[in-house]
């Protein structure tokens, strides 16, 4: 079934986990584990109101969360992340068809909340490159064939795939150097820009490319990476985590023909159905649309807990959400009558 987790899913073990905790643990948050799952306990305030909070080990840097392994989840899961008496229970990016999600919809709904959080879009692999590419429009399929040519042919650029098995210090380096080179660099948002972030990617990458999952796309121009897109297997998708192109060939929309000469290796590759651009809220980018097939929705799982600080979070988090909701209906265009 799509969507389950496999026992072999990279992002859900210590390979992931470890860099993820190295980067992100928060001062006085305590790690654990509950039926695979990793957590962290910590402190939380709403306004005056301290709170205990159990959150799952996850962040916009995470592709998606879940149990692996098969077959429906022990029914005592509510009580056991419960124990202790934690105020509030939350798990992030829990795709759609997995054991974690499921299982949440049979909880008592007098105690949980399950809400979209993330929109993902996702390219389908599954069949030959040209039935991808069928599908785009005639305008971008005209366009994408010219900078190709352009790049590849007639600027003699390089498209590789590499595992990391080989310099991969030296590739990191590259590619981040790449990233703060633009427009992130310039805001202060680059991975070089942040401790934690530069910490997360690089253990990462060492852990994934001893696992054989690591693939970091490239496009060379005169033996410089030029372009990138840092990605992870995870069963049979490749998750995409960072990407960045030299602004001097913005202009030939590098990080376009990179996407589509990646897509086409992942279509020829029997292992990745999916190439999936992650999303880190509700609105997708436009840029990334462009290349989807579809878009998965990742749901965020609240369980509360059965003190008054429990009751009143559960409150607070249903009102915010109807008032959300109030907030996107007046902001919808209204039709004017003729």
């Amino acid at each position: 079934m799509p969507g389950v987790a496999r026992i072999d899913d990279f992002h859900l073990g210590r390979g992931w986990y470890d860099p993820w905790r190295a980067a992100y643990l928060g001062r006085g948050a305590r790690p654990l584990a509950i039926a695979g799952l990793p957590l962290l306990d910590e402190r939380a305030r709403l306004g005056p109101i301290a709170y205990r909070h159990r959150r799952s080990q996850t962040n916009v840097h995470s592709p998606r969360l879940d149990v692996a392994g098969a077959g429906p989840l022990d029914q005592d899961l509510p009580a056991r992340l419960l124990a202790d008496r934690p105020d509030m229970v939350t798990l992030e990016y829990v795709p759609e068809g997995s054991r974690l999600l499921e299982a949440a919809r049979t909880w008592d709904p007098r105690h949980v909340t399950i809400l979209p959080q993330a929109a993902a879009p996702v390219a389908d692999c599954r069949g030959p490159y040209g039935d991808w590419l069928a599908a785009r429009s005639k305008r971008a399929r005209a366009r994408w064939a010219k900078l190709e040519r352009m790049l590849v042919g007639d600027m003699s650029m390089q498209f590789e795939v590499l595992d990391g098995r080989d310099r991969l210090d030296a590739l990191l380096d590259e590619c981040l150097a790449v990233e703060q080179s633009g427009w992130k660099g310039r805001e202060g948002t680059a991975i070089l820009d942040n401790a934690a972030d530069t910490l997360f990617y690089t253990s990462l990458a060492r852990e994934a490319a001893a696992a054989g999952v690591l693939r970091l796309a490239v496009l060379r121009h005169e033996g410089r990476i030029v372009a990138f897109e840092y990605g992870v297997t995870g069963g049979d998708r490749l998750f995409l985590l960072k990407v960045g192109y030299d602004e001097a060939f913005e202009q030939l929309s590098i990080g376009h023909v990179l996407a589509t000469l990646n897509i086409r290796h992942c279509c020829a590759d029997p292992d990745i159905a999916w190439y999936d651009k992650l999303g880190n809220g509700m609105t997708p980018a436009a840029y990334k649309l462009r290349f989807s097939d579809r878009i998965d929705t990742l749901y965020r799982i609240t369980l509360f807990g059965r003190s008054w600080r429990g009751r009143l979070l559960h409150l607070y988090q249903r009102a915010r959400h109807s008032a959300k909701l109030l907030h996107d209906r007046w902001r919808k265009p209204r039709t004017i009558a003729a």
